[in-house]
């Protein structure tokens, strides 16, 4: 299972490896949710139920540790741990990984008070006000350590080895979404009675933006980690409504390859033919 990396880059796709880390991922995570989605385990029943829950959820970190080990050890692995503490992300781009979300979430309020013509709420009510920080340390080791390794950190390279940065993003933010998908036949998870249509859509966008931060600082899973985090905790509330996607969607599109032109989002824009480490 060798495979040779410089730095955060992969050398190759890597099929062998990448299959055998959505095997784990998907196996612990879609096992769990079927015993769920059957009534065989309840979650909140006690220790066996948390258990199962625990593993299903840490996946995306057992397989990319699991993995790292047998292809290149634990000098690999030690590796692997350093590049969440690199020191390649700038302040800038660390306010970046902690305004984006908020920033979007604050146009996407705007835009339907203009649309709808009603005062929605400015923010998420945290009662009190200081438990929000509570629900971002949560969000960052809870969902975004434990997912932010497998994705961006081991799966995200070895994509970007034989995609461009846009369609790695698109790919791994389809498999992301189908990762969650039995929670959404699970009564009282977070994604129970959504649409899975206008999730799907958010987290494709989420992925685009996590892969033009992660490439920008030249692999820092800390900024993927932040807007992950982020993301899960909410700051300003918003309304989206899924009628609004074909209207944004290439408009967003747009705007980001107008700012990519106009160097305003780093040095390796999303819309590129792709960055990759040549083999020989």
């Amino acid at each position: 299972m060798n495979a040779e990396s410089v730095g955060y880059k992969a050398r190759a796709f890597e099929l062998r490896n990448l299959v055998f880390f959505f095997l784990i991922v998907f196996g612990l995570r879609w096992l769990v949710d079927g015993l769920q989605i059957a009534g065989l385990v309840d979650i909140h029943g006690g220790a066996p139920g948390l258990l199962l829950q625990t593993l299903a959820s840490w996946g995306p970190l057992i397989a990319a540790f699991v993995v790292t080990a047998l292809i290149g050890g634990k000098s690999a692995v030690k590796a692997f741990w350093r590049r969440f503490w690199n020191r390649n992300i700038t302040w800038r781009w660390l306010l970046a990984a902690v305004l984006i979300i908020p920033a979007v979430a604050l146009g996407v309020n705007l835009l339907t008070r203009l649309t709808d013509g009603q005062n929605y709420p400015w923010f998420y009510s945290y009662d009190p006000l200081w438990t929000i920080l509570t629900a971002f340390l949560t969000a960052f080791v809870g969902s975004g350590m434990v997912e932010e390794f497998g994705w961006r950190g081991f799966v995200l390279p070895r994509f970007q080895a034989r995609w461009n940065a846009l369609a790695s993003s698109l790919i791994l933010g389809v498999l992301w979404a189908l990762w969650h998908a039995g929670q959404w036949f699970i009564p009282d998870s977070h994604l129970y009675g959504r649409d899975p249509w206008l999730w799907g859509g958010g987290m494709l966008l989420l992925s685009i933006v996590m892969t033009w931060a992660f490439n920008n600082t030249r692999g820092s899973l800390l900024s993927a980690v932040l807007i992950h985090a982020m993301w899960n905790t909410g700051t300003f509330w918003h309304k989206v409504d899924w009628r609004f996607t074909p209207f944004c969607w290439p408009r967003w599109l747009a705007s980001w390859r107008y700012m990519e032109r106009k160097s305003w989002c780093g040095e390796r824009p999303i819309f590129q033919s792709g960055w990759r480490v040549a083999s020989g």
